[in-house]
């Protein structure tokens, strides 16, 4: 009776046939993460889409569009943002009212009548309903943390108003944050816009911006390359890290579109950005979500910026 020996792999052959799974799985990945970062941007436009049709059904509630941040006037004191105004025509009306709105007051002056949703510190915080994480607020590619450590360790924002086109060969005061100031946006510090000013039309209007985080530390100890945004308001007057002198946070929920800030995805800490690749998405006055690539001409976004200007825009989104 002969018995037959059975036959295992060899080394060679398992090294083979290892290889070949490092070779499959290498092909793989970059397909896996286009189809990922594919259903990040759609995910990144709906977002977009839905903050438009809040703020237009927000519109058509109260006659107007809603401030970028309204806050006591005229002060630098904090105030509620856009994108609380919205809650409750983005499906999230339960959360408006929990934080004891439209009563409330946002910050710490003047005093509060009802709860006040704000974080007091770094590591305190008095209502935690401010730093609820919302994901229409958040781009799906963006890195960042859920809370915002730089502002105040609000809920995250990858999104900011546009309050008009800026820069020095047209605003004699820029760079300087001046109370109510109006450049000519559809969202600024207590402001009140109704659609029929919008003469340049809605479709050639920017309304809303992406903005990334980018924890990458700079000079400045405790900075870091780009601080992206929060939905909850505008945070006042405090000392940006590193720094004695107090600054104005409007970048909390808003900023100008000057050249800097219009080179998207550039090295200014407040450039429009995203972590999507070749660009970033915007919202426009009448719900259109439109990507503008990296390269592109800063003045195309500066004039878009404009609600009434009268400028012609030749734009290649």
């Amino acid at each position: 009776m002969s018995c037959r020996a059975r036959r295992g792999f060899t080394l060679i052959e398992l090294l083979v046939v290892i290889a070949i799974i490092a070779i499959l799985i290498g092909l793989l990945l970059p397909a896996v993460q286009k189809v990922r970062e594919a259903a990040a941007r759609t995910k990144c436009q709906n977002n977009l889409k839905q903050m438009c049709i809040g703020l237009h059904n927000y519109a058509g509630t109260f006659g107007a569009l809603p401030p970028a941040y309204k806050s006591p006037t005229p002060s630098y004191q904090p105030g509620w943002g856009w994108g609380t105004f919205v809650l409750p025509f983005v499906e999230q009306d339960p959360l408006y009212k929990e934080m004891g709105l439209p009563s409330a007051v946002f910050g710490v002056l003047p005093p509060a009548t009802g709860p006040i949703p704000i974080a007091v510190g770094p590591n305190t915080v008095r209502n935690q309903l401010s730093q609820t994480k919302l994901s229409i607020y958040r781009c799906p590619s963006d890195t960042g943390p859920d809370l915002n450590p730089l502002r105040m360790n609000h809920a995250m924002s990858n999104y900011r108003a546009i309050m008009g086109p800026n820069g020095a060969d047209i605003n004699p005061y820029y760079g300087f944050a001046i109370v109510d100031q109006d450049l000519g946006g559809l969202m600024f510090q207590n402001s009140s816009v109704r659609l029929e000013q919008v003469t340049d039309g809605t479709s050639n209007t920017l309304a809303v911006g992406e903005c990334m985080w980018d924890g990458t530390p700079v000079g400045t100890a405790g900075d870091v390359n780009k601080r992206a945004a929060i939905w909850v308001g505008m945070t006042g007057l405090r000392p940006a890290p590193g720094a004695t002198a107090n600054s104005l946070w409007i970048s909390d929920v808003m900023w100008w579109m000057d050249h800097t800030a219009a080179t998207v995805n550039g090295t200014a800490p407040q450039a429009f950005s995203s972590r999507h690749p070749g660009g970033v998405y915007f919202g426009f006055g009448d719900g259109s979500v439109r990507f503008y690539r990296n390269g592109g001409n800063p003045d195309s976004l500066r004039w878009l910026a404009g609600r009434n200007d009268g400028k012609v825009v030749a734009y290649d989104f």
